[in-house]
Formats: C-alpha cells, sequence, structure tokens
C-alpha cells in the first residue's frame, strides 16, 4: 500500500460517524476486517453491544516468540457546538493535513497500526512471533471495549503494548488514571413557602462541596517525575425541580485525575470521611457516592528494555525523551491483564488539537507512524 492509498484509507475511516454515544464502531471495525482479510491477517470480532465490536487482528511468524500489541479505539467524541471550518465527517486534505473529528484522536494512530500489520505481511514478515492488533469500542466513555477485551482474556499473552493515541510520535511511558465520583445528597420536597417542614438537598450538597474545596479533604500522593501532581475538579453539579419545590435531590460530578502513588479506595474513603464530617453538623443529611468512571494510572519503568527498543528506533542513538500525558487510555485496563507487559504510548496527531473543532492530524506525521510501528515491530520479535 502506498503513500497515496494509505492516506485515502484514514479518510475512509474518518468519514465513518463513530461518534460516542452512541459509538456505532462496527463499521470501523468491518472496514478494518475487510482490509485485514484482502491481505490474509485472521480476525476475530467480538461484540460488545448493537452496532459495537472489537476487532482483534493477529498476524503470526512461522516459528513461536513474542506478542506485540498494537491497540487503538474506534469511537470519536461529539463534534459539539462551535461551528467546524471543515466537514467534521468529510477527512478534507488540506496542507498537508486532515481535517475531521478523529483525525488525531486516534483514528490515525488506530489506522497506522493496520497499515504497518499489512506492510509486514506483504514483506514476508514477522518471522517468529506475533503482532495483534486490538480495535476497542467505547473508550472515550469508560474504556468499556478494552474492559471487555481483557476480561476475556484477549491482552493475556502480550508480552508488549503500544497504544497509538497522539503524542506527535513521542515516546510517553505513563498516563494518569480517572475517578469520577458522582456524590448525590437526598432531602425531603416540601412547599417553598414552608421550607422549614422539608429537608433541602441542595444546602446539604452546598456544605459537601464547601467541605470538599476546604481544608477537610486533601489528596495523598506522591508528585510524580512525568506526571506531576494529581488535578481534582468538580464539573457538574444538579438539583432541585421547581422554584416553589424544596429540592429531595442534589448531586455533583467529580473528575479526579490520579498519579500512581494513589489509591482509588483511599480516595473514595476521604470522601466518604468528608460526608460523615459534614452529617456532625446537619445530622439529617443523607448522601452517597457513586463512581461514574475508575481507570487505573499507567507508568512503566524507562528502565524497561522495551521503552529502550522504542528510543533506540525513535532515535538511533537512544536519546529520544520519555514523557506522560494527563489523559487516560484503554491501557488502564489492558494492565490488568493477568501478565505484566510494559506500556508504551506512541501515536500521530497534536495533542492539543484532539476534542477540538477541525481537529486534524499531518499526513505526514502518520506515515511516518507506520513506519515506527513497522521498525519496532521488526526489531521486538527479531
Amino acid at each position: 500500500m502506498n503513500q497515496e492509498e494509505a492516506t485515502s484509507f484514514l479518510q475512509d475511516i474518518i468519514q465513518i460517524k463513530s461518534v460516542n454515544p452512541p459509538g456505532n464502531e462496527t463499521e470501523v471495525a468491518q472496514k478494518l476486517k475487510t482490509l485485514f482479510d484482502k491481505h490474509g491477517i485472521e480476525t476475530e470480532l467480538v461484540e460488545y453491544d448493537e452496532n459495537r465490536t472489537n476487532l482483534i487482528a493477529h498476524l503470526k511468524g512461522k516459528e513461536d516468540g513474542p506478542v506485540l500489541g498494537l491497540t487503538g479505539h474506534m469511537d470519536v467524541v461529539p463534534t459539539g457546538e462551535i461551528e467546524w471550518q471543515h466537514d467534521p465527517f468529510g477527512a478534507e486534505e488540506e496542507d498537508g493535513k486532515i481535517y475531521g473529528r478523529g483525525a488525531c484522536d486516534m483514528k490515525s494512530g488506530l489506522v497506522a497500526c493496520a497499515l504497518a500489520m499489512v506492510s509486514l505481511k506483504e514483506e514476508g514478515l514477522p518471522e517468529k512471533g506475533e503482532i495483534t492488533l486490538l480495535a476497542t469500542v467505547g473508550e472515550e466513555a469508560g474504556a468499556v471495549g478494552s474492559k471487555q477485551l481483557t476480561e476475556k482474556g484477549y491482552a493475556d499473552a502480550l508480552d508488549a503494548l503500544i497504544i497509538a493515541e497522539p503524542t506527535r510520535n513521542e515516546i510517553k511511558i505513563a498516563h494518569k488514571g480517572a475517578l469520577w465520583p458522582q456524590i448525590i445528597a437526598y432531602g425531603k420536597t416540601a412547599h417553598g413557602s414552608m421550607p422549614e417542614v422539608g429537608v433541602n438537598a441542595i444546602v446539604h450538597m452546598n456544605e459537601i462541596t464547601h467541605a470538599i474545596l476546604g481544608e477537610k479533604f486533601e489528596l495523598q500522593y506522591e508528585e510524580d517525575e512525568l506526571l506531576g501532581a494529581p488535578t481534582y475538579s468538580i464539573d457538574v453539579i444538579k438539583g432541585g425541580s421547581n422554584t416553589n419545590v424544596v429540592p429531595d435531590q442534589c448531586f455533583i460530578n467529580m473528575d479526579m485525575r490520579t498519579v500512581p502513588s494513589q489509591d482509588h479506595s483511599q480516595i473514595i474513603q476521604q470522601l466518604e470521611q468528608v460526608i460523615e464530617t459534614v452529617k456532625t453538623t446537619y445530622p439529617d443529611l443523607h448522601a452517597e457516592i457513586r463512581i461514574l468512571n475508575d481507570q487505573s494510572p499507567v507508568k512503566t519503568s524507562a528502565e524497561d528494555s522495551f521503552v529502550k527498543l522504542v528510543q533506540r528506533v525513535v532515535n538511533v542513538d537512544g536519546s529520544a525523551e520519555l514523557g506522560g500525558i494527563t489523559a487516560y487510555s484503554d491501557g488502564s485496563q489492558f494492565i490488568h491483564a493477568k501478565n505484566e507487559f510494559p506500556i508504551v504510548v506512541l501515536g500521530p496527531g497534536e495533542t492539543s488539537t484532539a476534542h477540538q473543532p477541525d481537529e486534524y492530524v499531518e499526513i505526514d506525521k502518520y506515515l511516518d507512524s507506520i513506519n515506527l510501528y513497522k521498525a519496532i515491530a521488526t526489531k521486538f520479535l527479531a
């Protein structure tokens, strides 16, 4: 497949509206399957839900050997309310870039993985070992596809994994985790003219939020040299139904981005303690915590042999810098496989354009990533 064909195939994939919600990733999976079938690469489809299908592809050598995993997600976020200058699903090519939702995050990385496998197959490689592609559903909303595949054992045989999220082809060996607690306060309705006979859930939630943002809540952690400190913010608050009704429910959603030194269960216990503290002032307060998203932080040692190999591919002298990213990835689920393996995040795309209007990928970076994945696979499986 030449460069023009590689660019055209990426455009075809970007034009598929696999927006999450609802996802509709099956069409992407089928498009990839058709490509692999054409080149004699074994595939398997794993259904997650209606119109939502994961794809696994295996490129096997003639002899047994290590297994290199490649992974990317097929879903994209909504286009948003701000008007685009380019058709979000037109995959328009302009000034050396392809524009479209998912061009950066992360259909370019996913397609580059697939085309690297096709190219290696055409060259009669690998001679030993295996390359396994895990194309997932639902990464943008809880990494549900990678969770399903991990639970079904599809990552258990991996010896190393490359996640093709956008990094401008720079090497990242760590990313933050995500913990999204929802705190719900329950009250009792009453007529707005008689608030004393009700229990105002908004008032109680106000006290809880003040306690969280004040001195009663403090995250326990050791700052990470690549990821820095954890963060948290209260990003949603909703309560009440009518101006003349005392509200019987109010909730907040929090977004916490965690580092490897933290324990998510301990954070949840801290939030529960905050609620108990507020109860000493408001004994009729009733609140509970629900977890909307729980993704582990990921970190691979800079001294790992696979990391060193990737560094030598990116820079012959092995001097390529290592970094971390603040977002989570499907790696948050794949690290729960039975076998422990190094994870490197490496892919085309400018991270700052992800989820933005007029998202794009530079064609040169996209084509370079295909060659990077080929070179890494060749060296790792040699």
